[in-house]
């Protein structure tokens, strides 16, 4: 079984969805579940346990939340639960406190453990329902240094499963490279701790002509339309999508401006596009971007070094197509979702053979 959060149609709620049907086609019996149903907006496959009109959100610790999922738990007795994603782990345990047949659990940690467990009652909390566990999966090594170093897991028990994407976004055609002007795309949630904000800033500081595409919704929306209206930067917000791949086509280069990442998958679909990265270092965003060589990684936070980086690629094309070009070549020989899959088949094999 594998939990995540909620339908909504994010990245570890699409990468669940790839590695569903992948495991499926494997021959593995697979349920697809979501402790919540999105409101609004595009949505992955799993199926909620709860409908959005039922319950309003899975903040804290709700006990018809534990109630519905134990019955899920006990309904399809799988062998295994892949929880992905902080929400799904303190349900999880919870759920299955007290059951005579307990599953396997394995916590699939998919962002920085340190950015959201601050105080000392999180880590804590966090240390605590991580020791429920029989294994833990990190997208990155950047997550799992963060579990080994914050929060006391045994490193034998870590294992870093990077994500994947399907081959058929290497497929995607580009359109040839322009000197001197830059089709930019941010493609991600637009919220706080995604930073969309900042790439506003980044493009309206380019002395290169470039457009800036925003695809996504979140509750910064209302704040990039405002940026839109302004007129500082040539925008285009367009909102959520469920195919990316026209947008792909469309860019030059991804800009990721955010606080906070795992390993973002949305590198990983541009780098298949044959669309090089320009983002801030966070989480595992140097494991999937080589600096210089598909990308350019920046100091998080620097606006200013990512307005230049945006720059020297608007400058210099022939640049822009080598990176894609590796680009391609890394993310097909490493980073396709039948790796993916490969990896979490030794992780179920180690589980079972334990």
């Amino acid at each position: 079984m594998i939990l995540v959060s909620s339908t909504q149609r994010r990245g570890a709620e699409v990468f669940g969805e790839h590695l569903a049907g992948a495991l499926r086609e494997s021959g593995y019996e697979t349920w697809f579940l979501a402790l919540s149903q999105a409101e609004s907006g595009s949505s992955v496959s799993a199926t909620p346990i709860f409908a959005a009109s039922e319950i309003a959100g899975i903040s804290g610790l709700k006990p018809r939340v534990i109630k519905r999922l134990r019955a899920a738990f006990t309904a399809h007795k799988p062998d295994v639960i892949l929880a992905g994603g902080g929400a799904t782990l303190k349900y999880s345990v919870a759920a299955l406190t007290g059951l005579r047949e307990r599953p396997i659990l394995v916590y699939s940690s998919i962002g920085e453990p340190e950015f959201w467990a601050t105080s000392l009652w999180r880590k804590r909390m966090m240390s605590a329902l991580l020791g429920r566990t029989e294994l833990v999966t990190a997208v990155s090594q950047a997550t799992a240094d963060q579990l080994v170093r914050s929060f006391g897991v045994n490193p034998a028990r870590v294992h870093v499963v990077h994500p994947g994407v399907p081959a058929e976004f290497l497929s995607i055609e580009r359109r040839d490279p322009v000197q001197g002007r830059l089709n930019v795309l941010y493609l991600g949630s637009l919220s706080a701790e995604k930073n969309p904000l900042a790439a506003v800033e980044a493009v309206t500081a380019m002395e290169s002509e470039a457009t800036l595409r925003m695809v996504g919704d979140g509750p910064l929306l209302g704040a990039v339309e405002q940026e839109a209206r302004n007129g500082r930067a040539r925008m285009e917000v367009v909102g959520p999508a469920d195919d990316v791949s026209e947008h792909l086509g469309w860019a030059d280069v991804l800009v990721l401006t955010s606080k906070t990442e795992g390993l973002p998958g949305v590198i990983l679909e541009s780098g298949a596009a044959g669309v090089p990265v320009v983002a801030f270092g966070v989480g595992g965003v140097a494991e999937a971007v080589e600096d210089g060589v598909t990308g350019l990684v920046i100091e998080p936070g620097d606006t200013q070094a990512m307005s230049r980086a945006l720059d020297l690629l608007a400058r210099e094309p022939d640049l822009r197509f080598s990176m894609a070009s590796a680009g391609r070549v890394k993310i097909a020989n490493h980073f396709l979702l039948s790796h993916a899959l490969d990896r979490y088949l030794d992780v179920l094999d180690e589980v079972f053979k334990n």
